[in-house]
């Protein structure tokens, strides 16, 4: 008479529960919010940098002529992304309702607007004309580096837009499930966030 041993299976997940109902763990959420705090921290360094080297230099910190700062050309900029993160938005409100048509529109029209922002960040560069030597070289250096951060921030948010977007066209993404994109409008407004940090510390405050 042999005996057996019994053995103990621990399932974490039921199998009488339907596959669609069972919970995913949400790692790319997750991670994005992880990098986004990163990132954070990296705007917050460089701003204590700039505002230290801004108390340091005292009255002319933005000199006349070259290397004036327009507003309204950044205030135009700070309108356009706002306008972005409204649509950015409605991308997650299409596909949490199964809307595969306003999905791709809302998404194509969030990516032309963050082309738009990027035309006129171009145009804004050109009009302070600042050159990265002479004695605005600290000025130059600083506000290209936090102003250059948040547009490679918004390049890489529109990359993640546009593939979240075609894996939903794929049919990856649904309202049941639609992580991708909700981790993608996550990082679109934190860079919306950022540049309306620089415009009130930066551009508008000079």
């Amino acid at each position: 008479m042999s005996a057996e041993t019994p053995s103990i299976v621990v399932d974490l997940i039921p199998e009488d529960v339907p596959a669609h109902e069972r919970e995913r763990p949400r790692v790319l959420l997750y991670g994005t919010a992880l990098v986004l705090v990163v990132i954070g921290m990296a705007f917050a360094g460089m701003f204590a940098i700039y505002f230290a080297q801004r108390a340091a230099f005292g009255e002319g910190w933005i000199p006349d002529g070259a290397g004036t700062i327009p507003l309204t050309p950044a205030s135009v900029m700070l309108i356009t992304l706002a306008m972005s993160s409204i649509t950015v938005q409605w991308v997650v409100w299409a596909i949490s309702h199964d809307d595969r048509l306003n999905l791709y529109i809302s998404s194509a029209l969030t990516l032309v607007l963050s082309a738009a922002f990027l035309n006129q960040a171009v145009f804004l560069y050109n009009a302070m004309g600042w050159e990265v030597s002479g004695t605005d070289a600290i000025q130059a250096v600083l506000i290209y580096a936090i102003t250059g951060s948040q547009i490679v921030m918004l390049v890489i948010a529109m990359c993640f837009l546009a593939l979240m977007s075609f894996r939903a066209l794929a049919g990856e993404y649904s309202a049941r499930n639609h992580e991708g994109l909700t981790a993608a409008a996550l990082f679109w407004h934190a860079s919306v966030v950022a540049y309306f940090v620089i415009w009130a510390a930066i551009y508008n405050i000079k």
